[in-house]
């Protein structure tokens, strides 16, 4: 399989490829100065490949401001590519539910906010029922926790930056250096379990699901009642979430059986 990946990049390719993930990264419009420093690309050479980055719509230019956002077009790659997510992770997701008559969801990171895209409710009566599109802080829960253990550090720390980590009830409030602690744990697990962070009485399990490059894509999210969900069962079903999440990843970048 190595043999047919390039040896080489095209310079050029790679450079335009990293302002264009600096700046759907950023949470605002970003300066000239600021993708040239950021990227270490000259000014010259910055404004020539958002130059051609602005006429395929995947930026664009406040001629106001002088700044630079993400464009139409990128939105538009972002949607067509959650749309294959969803439908790669569906079998995955209901042979996990099945395994575990748990709810099971897959959530996507939207800048500061993480939402969830597809899920597949319990089969038990009394059961935790998630709800499509729904949007929580980036940051919050189990599946807040793997995003922000997984993310590059600069991102993870412009949201703190940026949201100062306000919880979302009265039993998820942290400070930030025990927050920081917990993500380290999570690294060092492959996965992050949380109880009422996000709904009261409610636990979930999340585990990540990589890229081709290694970048975290989505998270698959278990979750049930405080009551069923003891430490012991998270402790058994992690691995489980763990699983269903490596099997998307390989079905994505396309090394699925």
């Amino acid at each position: 399989m190595t043999q047919d990946k390039p040896q080489t990049t095209v310079r050029a390719v790679e450079r335009t490829l990293n302002i264009l993930f600096l700046i759907s990264s950023a949470s605002e419009p970003l300066s000239l100065s600021e993708i040239s420093g950021s990227t270490g690309v000259d000014k010259a050479t910055a404004l020539r490949l958002l130059a051609t980055l602005e006429v395929f719509r995947l930026v664009q230019r406040d001629e106001k401001n002088r700044t630079f956002a993400i464009g139409a077009g990128a939105w538009q790659l972002a949607s067509s590519y959650q749309s294959e997510l969803k439908t790669i992770s569906e079998k995955h997701l209901r042979k996990l539910r099945d395994m575990t008559g748990e709810s099971v969801s897959l959530v996507v990171s939207r800048g500061l906010d993480r939402v969830m895209l597809t899920a597949i409710e319990a089969t038990h009566e009394l059961r935790v029922v998630p709800k499509p599109n729904s949007v929580v802080p980036v940051y919050a829960g189990a599946s807040g926790k793997v995003f922000m253990a997984f993310m590059s550090a600069p991102e993870r720390a412009r949201v703190i930056e940026l949201t100062g980590l306000c919880p979302v009830n009265e039993r998820s409030a942290m400070d930030q250096e025990s927050f920081l602690a917990s993500l380290e744990q999570v690294r060092r697990d492959g996965y992050a379990a949380s109880v009422g962070d996000v709904t009261l009485g409610a636990v979930a399990v999340a585990a990540p699901v990589f890229g081709s490059r290694g970048e975290i894509v989505a998270v698959v999210s278990l979750r049930g009642p405080e009551a069923r969900l003891t430490s012991d069962r998270v402790h058994q079903l992690s691995p489980l979430v763990v699983e269903a999440a490596r099997n998307i990843a390989d079905d994505v970048s396309g090394q699925g059986a």
